[in-house]
């Protein structure tokens, strides 16, 4: 039962957290990447979002470990 309440904590965290990467990480390779003739501008409102998606996984991976264990 330990192992279903982890991973249903679990599993949507780590989608948080690779979500918001990935989204910080494309906005500023499309802001400062070579490939593109004009750069487009910063989208401060994307990099906040993944940046609060990143936080808020990180924050529910840390409470799986505290609550079940990190097994």
């Amino acid at each position: 039962m330990q192992q279903v309440l982890g991973a249903v904590i679990g599993v949507p965290a780590t989608v948080l957290v690779a979500g918001g990467l990935g989204l910080v990480g494309l906005t500023v390779w499309n802001r400062l990447s070579p490939l593109r003739r004009e750069p487009q501008p910063m989208r401060w409102s994307q990099v906040a979002v993944g940046l609060l998606m990143f936080v808020i996984g990180a924050l529910l991976v840390e409470a799986e470990i505290l609550l079940f264990g990190a097994g």
